[in-house]
């Protein structure tokens, strides 16, 4: 015992990261197994265990998993079955039609869920509590109010009724309705620009920035459109100012992920291209609501 500890004290960092995710991983499937556990001993359901039903729309589910025993869902694809369906970014699936997934690989899981079934009967663990506790701590929404935001894909933009609020950390969130708990989107308003160029809906306006996210948004009203112009310019102009978190940031942007200090969570993750669109495995860092991207674990600063 005394060799085996000395030898893991004198590993590189990188065996030592691939230890503690797999511990992490392993505290998942026990938190899940008890989940289970839980739910068949339990009177009443545990308010983070939910069953989704998604039905295959005109080609895809519209969700895509990461990860293997468990797998977790990573992104929802906008105005498609998943959205609609109620499934969260960060839950982790049980079982899938009734068969358990939790000891399948990443492509099993892909399998049994395009074994030929219209229809996905999804057992999850709910994770995403957490952040909205979190969202929900900014404090009181400074402006809120129904946006029209546009979905934007290859043929012309599809409108959808979406509740907006601008809270005091100048973050801009977006619910389903106005009774929602969850948004199904934010946008942190750091570097971005109001322009009134035509949205291609009356009343409409755009929050961009160069190469990033662009929100194409309309009001039901001249007078609306103008009291959210207006309050968003003063966000962003507020995210804009320098201060003590952007300037760690952009300090830790020049060092190598090992030197970050307490980071919150680190490790590899499939990072999609905004040019080519291709998947490449990226070395992450989050720390303090911020996402560092690496090419590996060895390099010097993020880009």
């Amino acid at each position: 015992m005394r060799h085996s500890f000395s030898h893991g004290l004198g590993a590189p960092n990188g065996n030592i990261r691939q230890k503690l995710e797999e511990i992490f991983k392993l505290m998942l499937m026990v938190w899940c197994r008890q989940s289970q556990a839980n739910k068949l001993i339990a009177l009443e359901p545990s308010e983070s265990d939910k069953t989704v039903v998604v039905r295959r729309g005109n080609e895809e589910f519209g969700f895509r998993i990461h990860g293997s025993k468990p797998v977790v869902v990573s992104a929802i694809e906008p105005d498609t079955p998943a959205e609609s369906s109620g499934l969260e970014v960060g839950d982790i699936i049980i079982a899938v039609n009734g068969i358990s997934v939790l000891d399948k690989t990443h492509s099993e899981v892909v399998k049994i869920a395009h074994s030929g079934s219209e229809i996905l009967e999804l057992d999850v663990a709910r994770t995403c509590e957490v952040v909205a506790s979190l969202a929900h701590e900014g404090g009181p929404a400074l402006y809120s109010g129904y946006l029209w935001r546009a979905a934007t894909g290859r043929h012309a933009p599809r409108w959808t009724r979406r509740w907006f609020v601008l809270k005091r950390d100048n973050c801009l969130y977006y619910y389903k309705t106005d009774s929602s708990i969850h948004p199904v989107g934010a946008l942190m308003l750091v570097n971005y620009q109001l322009t009134e160029e035509d949205a291609g809906k009356p009343h409409g306006f755009r929050i961009q920035r160069g190469g990033g996210t662009r929100l194409q948004l309309a009001a039901d009203s001249a007078e609306a459109a103008a009291r959210w112009k207006a309050v968003l310019a003063h966000a962003i102009d507020a995210s804009n100012q320098r201060d003590g978190w952007l300037e760690v940031t952009m300090r830790n942007m020049k060092l190598p992920p090992s030197s970050i200090p307490r980071p919150d969570c680190f490790g590899y993750l499939m990072k999609l291209g905004s040019k080519w669109k291709s998947w490449a495995k990226r070395y992450c860092v989050l720390k303090d609501a911020c996402l560092y991207f690496y090419n590996d674990g060895n390099s010097k600063n993020a880009f």
